[in-house]
């Protein structure tokens, strides 16, 4: 089976949300003054959010690249032992925040006239799933109920900017989107460049580049964070 990830498919299906995301700015203010405003497309775009970020921790689990993490090798084993064991966000949060140190993120949001400001998607990830996760699986199978108090632009937005985290530090995602997109940027460096040094460390840069690398969509901003314990 063709990889999700190298093959871009995983990038495609986030490209698209993004853009029905950003037409909705045209009707609700990309503005913290309007995290509780709901609709019936956050509704719908937050439960694919979830979906596609449920989907991409999976496929995670089989990824060559975390062959050799010890989380990974424990959570396939357990998947070996129990063929039909349900995998939740807890088995994806205890496996891949120690990789990736999901908890630290951070991501800036802006479009047009508007800036949003900062978001941290993943935010006590190492403790709890996020508040966003909840909404998401609220708004899912309680959508009548639900829908008013959960499908806000804040939980969409924060879901979001998850799922572009995934994508832009995850390898197989991260090789992709340096070769055929312009997603990244370092200054004095080129592509070739800008994969040989995030290659290195599943949170960032090398802690002995002085650079910024940088992954940036018309909607999020990036800045990858400095891995002291990585050097090239």
């Amino acid at each position: 089976m063709i990889d999700p990830f190298e093959r871009g498919k995983a990038w495609f299906l986030y490209s698209k949300l993004e853009k029905e995301f950003i037409e909705t700015t045209s009707y609700v203010a990309l503005e913290s003054v309007h995290n509780d405003v709901w609709s019936e497309k956050f509704a719908d775009l937050l439960v694919r959010i979830g979906d596609l970020v449920d989907s991409f921790f999976r496929h995670m689990v089989d990824s060559g690249s975390l062959d050799n993490e010890k989380a990974v090798k424990e959570l396939r084993e357990r998947i070996r032992e129990k063929p039909d064991w349900h995998l939740n966000i807890s088995d994806f949060r205890m496996t891949f925040d120690p990789i990736f140190q999901l908890s630290n993120v951070e991501v800036e949001a802006d479009y047009g006239l508007t800036y949003y400001g900062k978001l941290h998607p993943f935010k006590d990830f190492d403790k709890q799933s996020p508040s966003w996760w909840d909404a998401y699986n609220k708004v899912k199978h309680e959508i009548f109920e639900q829908i008013e108090k959960k499908a806000t632009l804040q939980n969409t937005i924060t879901a979001l900017a998850g799922l572009f985290v995934l994508n832009i530090l995850h390898k197989e995602s991260q090789r992709y989107l340096i070769r055929h997109t312009n997603t990244f940027f370092a200054e004095y460096f080129g592509k070739k460049e800008i994969e040989r040094f995030l290659s290195k460390s599943f949170i960032g840069v090398p802690g002995n580049v002085s650079s910024l690398f940088v992954a940036r969509t018309p909607l999020f901003t990036h800045t990858f964070r400095i891995d002291q314990d990585v050097r090239v």
